[in-house]
């Protein structure tokens, strides 16, 4: 059984006009699902283990000596992070620390162990991120 996932409010409105335009692809069906089955919290209310927009995360894929850092990051962002459409962004989204999630990329899925964030917004209290 799995945990409902958590997103920040601030979150979901930023993210909602990226599911409504004409191109539906994959990667907006997976964040679409995501946001449907997600709670969606007020971002001081945001727990600080879970995985927000963003957010700097190690992530240990099996077999790996090292985890790789990611920077939870929007589409088009500048900031050159993980795009939330990307498979692992959109598994990301609403993890927590220790949890492995589960990312369909082709025709293969993948597992990955999300280690530490590093840093969350809402932790911070940079609520405007």
């Amino acid at each position: 059984m799995s945990v409902q996932p958590i997103v920040s409010s601030l979150d979901v409105s930023r993210l909602q006009p990226l599911l409504t335009g004409r191109y539906i692809d994959a990667a907006v069906l997976r964040l679409r699902a995501l946001l449907d089955r997600a709670r969606s919290v007020p971002p001081r209310r945001v727990p600080p283990d879970v995985v927000t927009m963003n957010s700097r995360v190690l992530v240990r894929h099996p077999g790996d000596e090292a985890p790789d850092m990611y920077e939870l990051a929007y589409p088009n962002s500048d900031s050159g992070g993980l795009s939330v459409l990307s498979p692992l962004g959109a598994a990301l989204l609403g993890a927590r620390e220790g949890e492995v999630v589960e990312c369909a990329g082709g025709r293969v899925s993948r597992r990955a162990t999300v280690e530490r964030i590093e840093y969350q917004p809402e932790r911070e209290r940079h609520y405007d991120r």
